[in-house]
């Protein structure tokens, strides 16, 4: 089994600082509770703090497909809508 990483970076619009780390937490809260969950860290930008990174490590792609499918990240993604300016999603493996 391949352990599988997803790196999130998000800049979020100005404004919605407070609102956007509070939905930050609870996904990561939530996230973390799952079986097929490894870690789930949030890392803010020092020079930017509109600008977020999201490092996850899952057992598995089945994994992300059950978390993609959960009512925590479904509001999860409902509620960022019209709130970010750029979303960039990679998965990554450990190759080395």
């Amino acid at each position: 089994m391949t352990e599988l990483k997803i790196v999130a970076t998000l800049i979020i619009k100005n404004g919605y600082n407070r609102e956007f780390e509070e939905i930050l937490h609870f996904i990561a809260d939530e996230s973390r509770k799952e079986s097929g969950n490894i870690s789930y860290e949030i890392h803010q930008d020092i020079k930017n703090p509109l600008k977020f990174l999201i490092l996850e490590t899952w057992k598995s792609q089945e994994a992300i497909n059950e978390h993609n499918l959960t009512l925590h990240f479904k509001k999860f993604t409902d509620s960022i809508k019209n709130k970010i300016d750029t979303l960039q999603i990679d998965i990554i493996k450990k190759i080395y």
